[in-house]
Formats: structure tokens, C-alpha cells, sequence
């Protein structure tokens, strides 16, 4: 038994460095997957720089295979032994004697891989049969009759001498797998072919893998014999210890603990705050310190963020409250422009207090829409120009007249400081269309209100009275023109220009009203100063 436990450490070594490669090169396949070129190369750099491993590859969950170390894709969805792993995800030991994926008969590991406890594959590395054969040859005298390797289900992974007849070499009456439990035992029988034969039962990996010696009775060790081997297999089985242990000390201690810790940081950078991160408790010392670091640091953050966010609603809803009470207040003022103009008999001093009414209801208009807005920072000007065109249509009615208005407004959003002007600005531009509109002989008239963006930077407003009646000169020529003012001063405020003139309609000849501006900050521009006595005419 001593050969055989001495073989068996060194098989033993051997299949433990498998497992413990496959554990490593299974966190290489998750981070290389995308990019196969990568994942292929790391894997022959792994075959070439171990010497001991003729191929290794990992299977996705569908059973392809497209990083491996041969460079070659393959489909392991048709064999019964992948769906059987898949029904069961564990450490696996197979034999594969045909070679049909490394190209030469194997011992083949399959390493379940798993991400966050997510199954993600299998990995799967490959020993060359003649690799544990060379491990038994350290044992020059006295080694067993024949040897066989198998697993807990009885299958044979390996058996010595080439060509050996298993069932005639295994105990009369029994199977592998019947042997294939507890620690080591040694008995004495007869085969199935009559011999009389020591058998020895010696477990490699606990409750997989184990080897079997038959022992003929010329062949029994002598006591020295059997602690000659240990000499020569010493150095073999280290070299191999120590190329298992470090791929797996590397992946258990470093690389698993690593990945956890980006895993956090990729959260916590796409703003998932479901509490601070863990702590690595059981990382090594250096990656614990930086665990607890990060953690610390989540939160602080966390807590900063939150105090900013209360910070930022309280200050929103003042912001609103105050739009609000500012639009009450222009609503009491224009109400007392109202009542004040039902009192004054002269239709000059009526007609003014009626601008002026209309100019304070487009700016209680737009506080409206700014404590109604979800975003203080913009406001959406197509809704703002709607709401003051339809109050301007409803408070200009005059009888006699029916005038028709088209509006066409794309959806454009602009800051506050942008808001203002161009609101005046179409106050002012309505105003007096709706007060020359339907000056024809037939008494009716229509008025084009349009908002386009030119290009991506630009904004375009036209206000079109095309009702065929020509903007009159002589009330241009008797008025102030405080309407005509006013747009220029709006216009240079929003940093845009302003094109004004008759032009031919469908209808016959018409006016029209064109700004065009950039969207971009608030420009200050001082507004000139109005006359004393004004009339909303341009």
C-alpha cells in the first residue's frame, strides 16, 4: 500500500493543480469572453507556459465552446456527459479516451465557474494519460501488478499496464463503484479470473477520485522497497504542488477578492445606493484595508448626495412658491389695469392701459409655467406662446371682425433669461397683428403664428398677418412706435435679429414679423426708455 498511496499523492497532486487552474483561468474566461481573440490567446500562453496541460477551454451554459486553446470552436451541446455536469455543477473528473476535443486521450477536470453565485460555465483543463503514467514509473521496484484509476461512479479514468482487462483485476463479486467509499483499506481475495491478489483502496479526492492496486503474490513489496519511490517522486510532486497552489492561491486570496471589489465600485458608480458596500472580511490584509476605505468612502458620499438632494428639493419648492406669488401678484396688477380702464372714457388712454395689461399678463404667463415646469432651468416655449396667443386672441376680439389664428410650434425649450424677452416680443408682435388684422373689405383676416429651430443652435419666430391688409403707414407714421421698440429691444436681448415688411401671401399681400436668434445664455441689453404717453401700436 505504500506504492499505491505514493502513486496516488502523486496523481492526487496532479488533479488538484487541474482544479486548481481551472478555478484561476475561470474569472480570465468571464473577463475575456467578449473578446475572443483575447480569451484564446491567454489560453495557449497558459498551455505554453505550464507545460503539464495540453488543452484548456471553457463551455458556455449552451454548450459552445469558443475560447479554447487550440484556437477552435466546438459544440458540446450533443454529448450526454456536458448535460449531466449542467444538471449538477461540480468539480469533475472524466476520462476522455478517444481525444475527440484535445486531440489525444486525456484526463479531462471540468471546473464549475460561477459569478456571484450565478452559474456562468464550466472550465475544463486536460492531463495527457501519460502523465500519470510517468508518476507511476518513479516507483522502480517493487510497484503493483496493475493500478486503476476511477471515480465515485465507478467509471475508470486510468488503468496500468496498457491494455489491462479491469473487470478480470477487480475483486470476485464486486464493481468499482462498490469500492468506492471510505478512507484506505487493504484486503486480500481472489479475482474474477480465480487469482489469488492483495487489492489496496486508497482515495485521492474525497468522494471522487480513487485508485486501485492489485498486488499478485510474487509482486507483494518488501518494507524497503516500498520508501524508494518517495526519493525519486519528492521533487516531481512539489514542482507539481506548488504550480496547482499558486494558481489557486492567486484566484482565492487576489483575484475573487478583487472582482467583488470592482463588482461594488460598478455599482456604486451607476448609482445603485442600496447601502454601503460590504466589507471583504476574509481578503487579505492589504485588499481588507482597501475594502474598508471604499466602504467608508460610499458612505460619505451616499450621505452627502442625500443632504444635497433634500438641499435641492427644499430649495425648488421656495423657488416655485415664489414664481407663484409673483404670478398672483402680476394677475392682482393686470386686474387693477382692468378696473382702471373701464373707468377712463378717452380710447387713446384705454387703448394704452390695454397694452400694458397684456404685457403683464405674458409675464404672469410665464411665471406660470415655470412653478408648473419639472425643470426651473428651462422652460418649453412652444406651451408659453400657446397659452399668450390664445389670451391675447380672447381679450383682442373686436366685433365686426373674425379673425382666424394658425399657430405651428415646435417643441423648444429655453432658459428663463432667454424666456422673457421672447415672450414680450411675441406680445408685442400679436398685439398688433390682431389690431390690424381684418382690415380688408371683407372684414375677416388670419394671422400665422410659427417657432422652428434653424439648424441645432439657432430659433426661428414669424408672426404673419396674411389676410391681404398691408401693415397701415399712416398709424405707424401718427403712432409712437413704443411696439416697434420694444421688439428691437427684445430682439437684441435674445442676441437675435429682427426682419420686418409686407410680403405676398395666398391671399394678396400681407406682414410679416421675423426673429431669429441663438439658443444661448441671457445677454443684458438696457431696454430704452419708453415715452411718457404711449399707444400699443407699431
Amino acid at each position: 500500500m505504500g506504492f499505491i498511496w505514493l502513486w496516488g499523492a502523486g496523481v492526487r497532486t496532479l488533479i488538484q493543480s487541474a482544479l486548481g487552474a481551472a478555478s484561476a483561468l475561470g474569472p480570465v474566461a468571464l473577463d475575456r469572453l467578449d473578446d475572443r481573440e483575447r480569451c484564446v490567446s491567454a489560453f495557449e500562453e497558459f498551455v505554453r507556459r505550464t507545460g503539464l496541460f495540453q488543452f484548456a477551454g471553457f463551455v458556455e451554459p449552451d454548450g459552445t465552446m469558443r475560447c479554447s486553446s487550440d484556437g477552435e470552436e466546438n459544440d458540446l451541446s450533443g454529448t450526454p456527459a456536458f448535460w449531466s455536469f449542467i444538471d449538477e455543477p461540480a468539480p469533475t473528473i472524466l476520462m476522455n479516451p478517444d481525444g475527440d476535443v484535445t486531440g489525444q486521450p486525456s484526463l479531462v477536470i471540468a471546473q464549475p465557474v460561477r459569478d456571484d453565485d450565478e452559474f456562468e460555465g464550466v472550465l475544463i483543463v486536460a492531463l495527457p494519460l501519460y502523465a500519470l503514467n510517468l508518476v507511476r514509473e518513479f516507483g522502480q521496484e517493487q510497484v503493483p501488478t496493475s493500478t486503476i484509476l476511477f471515480n465515485r461512479e465507478g467509471d475508470v479514468i486510468s488503468a496500468t499496464p496498457s491494455g489491462l482487462d479491469v473487470e478480470d483485476n477487480i475483486p470476485r463479486g464486486r464493481s468499482l463503484a462498490s469500492l468506492a467509499f471510505g478512507g484506505k483499506r487493504l484486503m486480500r481475495g481472489q479475482t474474477e479470473n480465480a487469482q489469488t491478489a492483495t487489492f489496496t483502496i486508497v482515495p485521492l479526492i474525497s468522494d471522487r477520485l480513487y485508485v486501485l492496486g492489485v498486488w499478485a503474490e510474487d509482486d507483494l513489496p518488501t518494507t524497503g522497497a516500498m520508501a524508494n519511490p518517495l526519493n525519486l517522486a519528492f521533487p516531481f510532486l512539489m514542482w507539481l504542488a506548488s504550480l496547482g497552489v499558486a494558481y489557486f492561491a492567486v484566484h482565492r486570496l487576489v483575484i475573487r477578492h478583487i472582482r467583488t471589489l470592482g463588482r461594488q465600485m460598478r455599482r456604486f458608480a451607476v448609482g445603485q445606493r442600496g447601502g454601503a458596500p460590504e466589507v471583504i472580511e476574509k481578503a487579505p490584509a492589504e485588499l481588507r484595508e482597501l475594502s474598508v476605505t471604499f466602504s467608508k468612502l460610499a458612505r460619505i458620499l451616499a450621505r452627502d448626495e442625500a443632504e444635497l438632494a433634500a438641499s435641492l428639493e427644499e430649495k425648488t419648492v421656495l423657488l416655485k412658491e415664489v414664481h407663484h406669488r409673483v404670478k398672483n401678484n402680476l394677475q392682482l396688477i393686470a386686474s387693477m389695469i382692468s378696473i382702471q380702464s373701464r373707468q377712463v372714457n378717452e380710447p387713446e388712454a384705454r387703448e394704452v392701459l390695454k397694452s400694458l395689461q397684456d404685457r403683464v399678463m405674458a409675464l404672469a404667463t410665464i411665471h406660470q409655467r415655470l412653478y408648473q415646469s419639472d425643470r426651473l432651468a428651462e422652460v418649453q416655449v412652444d406651451r408659453l406662446l400657446d397659452d399668450i396667443v390664445n389670451h391675447l386672441a380672447s381679450v383682442s376680439a373686436v366685433p365686426g371682425r373674425h379673425t382666424q389664428i394658425r399657430t405651428e410650434l415646435e417643441h423648444v425649450s429655453l432658459k428663463p433669461d432667454q424666456v422673457v424677452p421672447l415672450s414680450l416680443l411675441a406680445t408685442e408682435a400679436v398685439t398688433n397683428a390682431l389690431k390690424y388684422s381684418g382690415c380688408s373689405e371683407e372684414g375677416g383676416g388670419q394671422i400665422d403664428v410659427r417657432l422652428s429651430r434653424v439648424g441645432e443652435e439657432e430659433v426661428l419666430f414669424e408672426v404673419i398677418n396674411s389676410d391681404g391688409a398691408p401693415f397701415p403707414e399712416t398709424a405707424a407714421a401718427a403712432g409712437t412706435q413704443l411696439g416697434t421698440k420694444l421688439i428691437q429691444a427684445f430682439s437684441a436681448q435674445l442676441g437675435g435679429h429682427t426682419e420686418q415688411g409686407q410680403v405676398r401671401t395666398a391671399s394678396g399681400t400681407g406682414y410679416r414679423l421675423a426673429t431669429q436668434f441663438p439658443v444661448t445664455g441671457f445677454r443684458a441689453v438696457e431696454t430704452p426708455d419708453a415715452p411718457p404717453s404711449a399707444s400699443g401700436e407699431g
